[in-house]
């Protein structure tokens, strides 16, 4: 299991299941967010990403303010996407950045290591910029079809992703249609592990869900 070389040893692995968070808040105290965060007290350790778009950055701060310690103090990690000042003045785990964010070096200089940093690529280029700035952890996808990514083009496949994961020596996590059942062949590409939204968007079954992810790994 790989260890994360930042957040000086908070956290000792790395997990291999990532939830992203649905993206439909509009106010810092509405419900999915929070349920999510208190139904993971109950469930094995993930990271869980704070991919909030419609909230302004107040929002954002008050609501990371909020899930940060459940986050914690189950064993999991929040991420806080690309808003890696929130997460550090929040006391988050984490920040996730996407493709098109400010350089990542620059950020793990301004984080100074205690933040889990990682980012999403779409390209073998972007890969390899990546994971020589000295993130933590790549996202990569969307590996199979999601109607969301669907006006960007094709997915990347299963040969992309085994490709991107021989091409870096940090882990992998594939991202874009996956289900329970897709986890073992997107393992068998290289990748450490997956990464989804829709099927956590139940709160009330989050842990059960969880467990069947998992079921479905080593």
């Amino acid at each position: 299991m790989p260890e994360i070389a930042s957040m000086a040893g908070k956290h000792p692995s790395l997990p291999r299941l990532m939830i992203v968070s649905s993206g439909g808040e509009h106010l810092a105290h509405s419900g999915l967010v929070l349920e999510q965060a208190q139904a993971l007290a109950r469930s094995a350790p993930v990271i869980f990403q704070l991919r909030e778009k419609m909230l302004d950055t107040a929002s954002i701060w008050q609501l990371c303010r909020r899930i940060a310690p459940l986050i914690d103090s189950a064993g999991s990690i929040l991420a806080v996407n690309e808003r890696f000042d929130i997460a550090l003045a929040s006391k988050a785990g984490g920040v996730h950045l996407p493709e098109s964010s400010c350089p990542a070096d620059a950020v793990r200089k301004v984080t100074q290591g205690n933040l889990l940093a990682g980012q999403s690529v779409h390209s073998e280029l972007s890969a390899r910029r990546a994971a020589s700035a000295g993130l933590d952890y790549l996202l990569f996808g969307p590996v199979f079809h999601t109607p969301s990514k669907a006006p960007f083009g094709p997915p990347q496949g299963l040969d992309q992703l085994r490709e991107i994961c021989a091409k870096v020596r940090i882990p992998v996590f594939a991202v874009g249609g996956i289900t329970p059942e897709k986890v073992p062949a997107c393992l068998e590409c290289g990748a450490w592990g997956v990464t989804a939204l829709t099927p956590f968007l139940d709160a009330g079954s989050l842990p059960e869900t969880i467990n069947r992810f998992f079921s479905f790994m080593p």
